[in-house]
């Protein structure tokens, strides 16, 4: 079983019954047999323990930008087409 990470955009909806929109976020997204399996939201990947670590961050985030959004639906990952 092959499982690893890397940082990918993510589309999910946010809200209540009043309130309720679409919102984009680069997320940490682990794989199973390469598949998106799940992600972490609400964490910011730019907080990093030393500035190596910030400029190799910030080289996956840009990565992430240039592949398709993946769409979590509430229950599983989906690339965007």
């Amino acid at each position: 079983m092959d499982s690893y990470w890397n940082y990918r955009v993510v589309k999910y909806r946010v809200g209540n019954d009043q309130i309720n929109e679409e919102v984009f976020e680069v997320c940490e997204v682990y794989y199973e047999n390469n598949v998106p399996d799940s992600f972490i939201k609400d964490k910011n990947p730019l907080n990093q323990d030393s500035i190596k670590d910030l400029h190799s961050t910030v080289e996956r985030v840009t990565a992430a930008l240039s592949k398709p959004v993946l769409v979590w639906d509430g229950q599983k990952l989906i690339e965007e087409v």
